[in-house]
This record gives structure tokens, C-alpha cells and sequence, in this order.
């Protein structure tokens, strides 16, 4: 059935999967897998089957607008599948973290998903430990390594507060939660006076020498009273520290067969061979973030393996659809012929969106970031529908940024006349003006964002490594700023690097134009973008643009 010379080992085993799946079908399918497949044969299908995974009622982490908490509980529903769609900033990342934690207090095994490692980032503080995947280990050594790291960082230095709330933090206190200095001072302190503790203190820690007699008499006294808490803090450290690997190991395989133990990563890392392990798994829960990015070939895998599958994802304008199907990254193959089912659709899911019951899609009509000057430029250029652009809960009167003009600005630049470090230049004058304008504590509220990983380089270059005030900006990809936000951004225009105007991928210009929340600058060929397909040719003609362009005498 398959020719091994013709595909690769990681196309063989995920259509061997595919099959296993498709065999299921007739017998006992996945819910989210009937109703794509009843989908598939009639319009609207709506299954009277259900998920058991019957969430209680929830307390929400963060705050969400009723808009939110709708989409929220049609996520928390024990329907096969739930699709949320919404253009950048709408709050799908929020929605998600919230069914992400109500998945883990219940314990239920959950699989987080996204497209770029960056939409990631806001899952890592979840109160268990997540489990990141790679393609560079096999599933079981990247457990045993990723625990490794976790004991180093983390649990082997353990620095607990003993405190109480109402006592402000000790400083002296806090010099001696290093397991060096407990090793030395907690076996001489055992069973002696406060006097005889000052002693110790005065004579053979030289930290404390400065300190007057009643501050150290303090402090003597806080170690009287905490002493079985250090004691218990040093016995935490060194049990970590000494485990053998054959214990990591163990721990390892106690942390994989835990359902609260997160795991998340890219969907092309979890594609790989490396993650087979996991194909066979039986995932309550599985999150898809940027699911618009998704093949018909990873939506049928994903959903043959949980009994529900959330997706989250943005919406395409139709308008782009000739362009988008020329740029798109994750498209199969065209040129082969074989298992040329999925392939009749060209974005399943926007076809889902479209098809599935309306029961089961939800479309977020609401931003929480953008000011609305930013709103009312971007919104109508990247979305071909009604997005409500001024949320109360948003503070737009910021302080220190009371100084600058909001809303969108287009600095004109010739790539023509461009040599190498004039993009540079230009930036690195323009970030200098907005320094001296406003206080220095927002060079950190101030972002880069270009369309190359070379772009990228250079400007880091340019900004971070000969100007050392300047390193708090973030520089990086369209990618790299998924999920992000700042006060204000500059975008790098400039195409020599990208390939030209035509070959930027939709998905990283919407990240670009959405990810400012004050004040958002391009800096680019203004006549060069007009003549291409891209998005950012309908930003040129919007009312609200401003265009600087500069004029040499």
C-alpha cells in the first residue's frame, strides 16, 4: 500500500495512524472523528453523541468578558468539538488558559498545540508542571532531561518564605537560603541560646558584621524560631540534588503516566517519530491554538486521539484567499496524488467554520488590546467583519506614554535608495526620539518586529549590541512576537530580505499589525507595498494612516 522509497518514515507512520483511525470508524470512532466525517457528508450534522468529561462550574483565572465566558462554556461542553474563531487580540489565548486549568484541576490528561513555539509562552506558568515536546530527543529521554533541568533550576533551590504575612522580608534572613551557608550554620545553632546564636553570627559570618546589636539580636531570634523550617528547606535541597538518574528515570515515568502533568508543543514536533509514544495516548482534552494553520491530514490524526477537540483560530478574509493559498506554509503536496481525499479543501478550518453546526462554532466579535485608533486602522485591512474596537476594561490613559500621538504611522523609505544600515538608522533614530520624549522606563514597552530572521540579526546588531540602553527592546520575527504585546511597535517594511511584499505569509502580518497597544509605526517603501497583494496595500489607503515621508534638501 505504501512505497517506503517514495515517502518518508514520518509520512509512513502518520498514514499507518490515519488508517488505524479510518478502521475505527465502523467500529468505535473518536467523537470529534464522526463528526468531522458526518460533517463531511451532510452539512450542520449535529451528533446526539457526548464527551464524559462534565466540567463542574468553574471560577474564572482571569477576567473575561461575557463575549468570552460564552465561548468558554461552549469549550466546557461535553460537545466532540469547539471552534473558536476570532481575529488577533479577540482573547482566544485567554479562553484557553482558562479550559486549560479547569482540564487540570479535574485531571484530565490535556494537549496543548499551537503552530509557533511562541503561542506557547503563555501556558507556562500553569500550576503544574508542563511538558514541552521536541523533535531533538525521543519522547521518554526529553522527559528524563526537561525533569533534570526542572530539579536543577528549580526544586534544588528551593527558597521558601517563612515569614509571616504581616513582617516585612528580611533582607539578612534571605543570605542565608543557599545550601553552602545552611550546611555550616544550622548544625552550630542547634540547641543554643539567642546569645550564643549572635555569637556565631558576629564570629564566623563575616555578612553580618556590619549589623548593630539589636539587629542582629533579631535576627538571631528569627533563626530560634525558624529553625525546623531551614532544617526542612536543606533536607529538600539535598535530596535533589543527589538523585541518581535511575530515580530521574523513575520520577520521569511517574510524571508521564500523571494526567496533570501538561503537555504542549508544536503540532509539527508532535507529528515527528520522535513522539510516537504519544499517537497511542487517549487525551481527554486536546488545544489547538492557530488552527486556521491546520491540514486536513493533522486535524483527522488530533482528533482520533482525545475525546475532545477545542481549535482556536483565525479568520482569513476571502478577499486573501488567492494569495493565501500561494503562501500557504502547511499545505500538503499538490503535486501527489495519494490519499487525495483531504485534499479537496483548501483550509479546513475555515471549512469547518463554515459547515459544522452552529452549535458548535463561536465567533469572537470583541479586542482587548489594541487603542482604538489602532482598532478602527487595522481591523477593516486583516478581518471582513465587525470587530467592536472600544472595550471599557481597557486603560488607554497611560502616564508615561501621555506624550505620543496614538494610532498608526507609516515612515517612508525607499528601498531603491536603501543601502545595508540605512533600515538600521532609521529605527535607531526613531527609537531615540521616542526615548527622549518619554520617560527611559518605556524603552521596555518597546517592540521590533521584522519579516526575516536576517532582518532580525542585523537590527539586533545595529540596536541592542552597540547601544546597551537599548537592549530591553525585543527584537524578533513575526513568529517570535506571537502571543506578545507592547506598548509600542515599530515593523521592519523593508522586503529586500523577505522575498518582497507577495511572499510575507498573512498569519505573520496580522501578528505584526496587532500586537501594539499605544502606537504602532511601519517603516517600509511606501510605492512598492501599493503595488502588491498583501494586506498592507489596503492599510495604505486607510483614512486614518499617517505617512511621514522624508524630504532631503
Amino acid at each position: 500500500m505504501y512505497e517506503s522509497d517514495e515517502i518518508s518514515p514520518v509520512s509512513q507512520a502518520q498514514s499507518e495512524k490515519l488508517v488505524e483511525i479510518y478502521n475505527y470508524i465502523y467500529n468505535s470512532p473518536s467523537l470529534p472523528t464522526n463528526l468531522i466525517i458526518e460533517t463531511l457528508c451532510n452539512q450542520g450534522y449535529y451528533s446526539q453523541k457526548r464527551a464524559s468529561l462534565n466540567f463542574p462550574s468553574i471560577k474564572y483565572k482571569t477576567f473575561l468578558s461575557a463575549s468570552q465566558q460564552i465561548a468558554l462554556e461552549m469549550a466546557l461542553s461535553n460537545s466532540p468539538i469547539t471552534l473558536i474563531s476570532g481575529t488577533a487580540a479577540t482573547g482566544k489565548t485567554a479562553i484557553a488558559k482558562n479550559l486549560v486549568q479547569a482540564a487540570i484541576d479535574c485531571s484530565y490528561k490535556v494537549l496543548i498545540l499551537a503552530h509557533n513555539l511562541a503561542s506557547l509562552n503563555p501556558y507556562y506558568n500553569l500550576t503544574t508542571y508542563p511538558f514541552l515536546l521536541s523533535q531533538q530527543e525521543n519522547y521518554s529521554q526529553r522527559m528524563v532531561n526537561q525533569l533534570r533541568d526542572h530539579i536543577l533550576h528549580n526544586l534544588a533551590r528551593t527558597r521558601m518564605d517563612y515569614l509571616p504575612l504581616y513582617l516585612l522580608p528580611d533582607g539578612e534572613l534571605a543570605k542565608l537560603r543557599t545550601p553552602a551557608i545552611l550546611e555550616t550554620l544550622l548544625p552550630e545553632i542547634v540547641g543554643k541560646t539567642n546569645e550564643q546564636i549572635m555569637e556565631i553570627l558576629r564570629s564566623e559570618f563575616t555578612e553580618f558584621a556590619h549589623l548593630a546589636e539589636p539587629r542582629l539580636q533579631l535576627l538571631a531570634h528569627r533563626l530560634q524560631q525558624l529553625l525546623p523550617f531551614l532544617q526542612e528547606q536543606l533536607r529538600l535541597m539535598q535530596i535533589y540534588n543527589n538523585l541518581s538518574e535511575v530515580e530521574i528515570e523513575e520520577l520521569a515515568n511517574q510524571l508521564v503516566a500523571n494526567p496533570q502533568v501538561t503537555i504542549m508543543g508544536t503540532v509539527s514536533d508532535f507529528m515527528q517519530l520522535e513522539n510516537k509514544p504519544l499517537w497511542d495516548s487517549d487525551f481527554d482534552l486536546i488545544i489547538v491554538e492557530e488552527a486556521n494553520l491546520l491540514n486536513w491530514r493533522e486535524l483527522i490524526f488530533l482528533s482520533g486521539l482525545c475525546q475532545k477537540l477545542v481549535l482556536f483560530g483565525e479568520d482569513i478574509p476571502r478577499r486573501y484567499f488567492s494569495c493565501y493559498s500561494h503562501i500557504q506554509q502547511h499545505q500538503e503536496n499538490h503535486n501527489s496524488r495519494r490519499n487525495s481525499f483531504f485534499r479537496n479543501f483548501f483550509n479546513c478550518f475555515q471549512w469547518l467554520q463554515e459547515n459544522l453546526s452552529p452549535a458548535y462554532v463561536y465567533k469572537l466579535r470583541e479586542q482587548f488590546r489594541l487603542h482604538p485608533k489602532i482598532a478602527e486602522t487595522v481591523y477593516p485591512v486583516i478581518c471582513d467583519h465587525w470587530v467592536y474596537t472600544h472595550y471599557p476594561n481597557i486603560d488607554y490613559n497611560v502616564s508615561n506614554l501621555s506624550q505620543i500621538a496614538r494610532g498608526v504611522t507609516w515612515k517612508n523609505m525607499s528601498e531603491r535608495l536603501t543601502v545595508s544600515q540605512s533600515v538600521g538608522e532609521k529605527i535607531y533614530e526613531l527609537v531615540e526620539n521616542l526615548t527622549q520624549t518619554l520617560s527611559s522606563e518605556i524603552i521596555s514597552e518597546i517592540g521590533i518586529i521584522t519579516f526575516s530572521e536576517t532582518q532580525r540579526d542585523d537590527l539586533r546588531e545595529v540596536l541592542t549590541a552597540n547601544h546597551p540602553q537599548f537592549r530591553p527592546i525585543f527584537i524578533g520575527t513575526a513568529k517570535e512576537w506571537s502571543g506578545a504585546e507592547r506598548r509600542i511597535i515599530i515593523v521592519n517594511c523593508m522586503t529586500a530580505c523577505s522575498g518582497g511584499p507577495n511572499n510575507i505569509a498573512l498569519e505573520d502580518i496580522n501578528i505584526a499589525l496587532t500586537r501594539a497597544k499605544d502606537q504602532l509605526f511601519l517603516v517600509g517603501d511606501h510605492v512598492l507595498w501599493q503595488e502588491s497583494r498583501s494586506p498592507i496595500r489596503s492599510l495604505l489607503y486607510q483614512s486614518s494612516l499617517s505617512i511621514e515621508t522624508q524630504v532631503v534638501i
